[in-house]
């Protein structure tokens, strides 16, 4: 199996920070969990092509599609989305494979 990337492109909600503590904190236990990997967390800071712009670009590496799986599948994941809700404006995740 080949390695999976995960890119994730994010609006912070600057009024939620602890809705995005514990999210990240839940988040990154799941990802050590699986051994997953920052390629890299970049913070934008002008849109070159189109009217949005994001506050941050990060991406992750997961060893195969199924421990990309694992995470969101988890129970653990699934009860930290109420605090994604809160945490992001907005959220895309997109699998690189």
């Amino acid at each position: 199996m080949s390695k999976v990337n995960l890119i994730i492109v994010a609006t912070i909600n600057p009024n939620e920070k602890e809705a995005m503590a514990h999210y990240l904190v839940g988040v990154g236990k799941l990802y050590e969990e699986v051994h997953a990997k920052s390629v890299g967390k970049y913070k934008v800071t002008k849109a070159s092509i189109g009217n949005y712009t994001p506050s941050f670009v990060s991406i992750m590496e997961f060893d195969n599609m199924a421990a990309l799986n694992q995470v969101f599948d988890s129970q653990t994941y699934q009860a930290l989305i109420s605090y994604r809700y809160k945490a992001f404006l907005k959220l895309e995740a997109y699998i690189s494979e």
